[in-house]
């Protein structure tokens, strides 16, 4: 197998001290040949002295001034990308060890243009964890709205340099990113395996959620998207009359089903001790 450079992007503001074991479990990856581009979003806590610690020459840091919004940070680690291909890491969020290899393994020996996986949504504080994702391996038909999952999906980068992240949202720039990504494009791949674990049930808010349907609906109206908007309009309106009768993590957890045992273990073996370590460490 040949072994090309993976950029990983990661966008921060105050992620500290979690970052920390996002990082961790980026050095832990069986497949070495990458490099972490961190874009530090005008963080006001110990993000940037703990950024201009490391050591690892494969991690490279910009810093912005003043904070400009996770679209902004996105784009930035997007222009300085020197990888063939294209991965994600948010700075509170964890890899498989396998992450960057298994998807890797697969670019290099198809024509697909991206390749997700399901990932384990967590909390630490909840107690919870869910799957998100399909039940099966398959090459996935684009239509135009099966959009996959940014998080955990590896990207061919001379693709992705012909895009760019739409700086004036603030929520859902991903989906808007890959929506451009896939278009012209007729399949991608998709890997049952949960390959990414999504801190949401600690970060997620009902605020959050709202926030996002509202910047997502302005930004859709702006372009003059009727479709979208009309459906986001519908989701504001269902989500202002559910919300205060139910809980974020039953929210939440609608949104997935639970893992099976292997990946539990998974879980319990290879994630939550790397978390654990920085939380006793804070």
């Amino acid at each position: 197998m040949n072994n090309p450079l993976v950029s990983i992007m990661m966008p921060v503001y105050n992620g500290f001290p979690y970052i920390k074991a996002s990082l961790e479990s980026l050095y832990r990856q069986s497949y070495s040949n990458w490099e972490c581009i961190i874009v530090n979003d005008g963080s006001t806590d110990d993000t940037a002295l703990f950024l201009n610690s490391l050591t690892d020459k494969r991690v490279r840091i910009f810093h912005f001034k003043e904070n400009k919004g996770r679209s902004a940070a996105r784009q930035k680690a997007l222009e300085e990308a020197c990888g063939k291909y294209l991965a994600m890491l948010d700075a509170d969020d964890i890899y498989h060890p396998e992450k960057l290899k298994k998807q890797v393994d697969i670019l290099e020996n198809s024509e697909y243009v991206l390749v997700s996986s399901a990932m384990i949504s967590f909390g630490l504080n909840a107690d919870i964890i869910t799957k998100r994702g399909i039940d099966h391996d398959c090459a996935v038909q684009y239509n135009g709205f099966n959009i996959p999952v940014h998080a955990s999906s590896m990207l061919r980068t001379v693709i992705a340099k012909n895009n760019s992240y739409a700086t004036t949202l603030n929520y859902g720039e991903d989906q808007d990113f890959l929506k451009k990504y896939l278009c012209g494009y007729k399949e991608y791949f998709y890997m049952t395996t949960p390959l990414y674990y999504y801190s949401e049930f600690d970060s997620v808010t009902k605020k959050k959620i709202l926030e996002s349907y509202v910047n997502r609906f302005k930004h859709n109206i702006s372009k003059h998207n009727l479709k979208q908007s009309m459906l986001l309009l519908f989701k504001i309106i269902s989500f202002v009359l559910v919300s205060p009768f139910v809980s974020i993590n039953q929210i939440l957890k609608r949104r997935g089903y639970s893992p099976n045992s292997d990946e539990i273990q998974d879980f319990e073996e290879l994630v939550k001790p790397i978390i654990l370590s920085v939380e006793e460490n804070k």
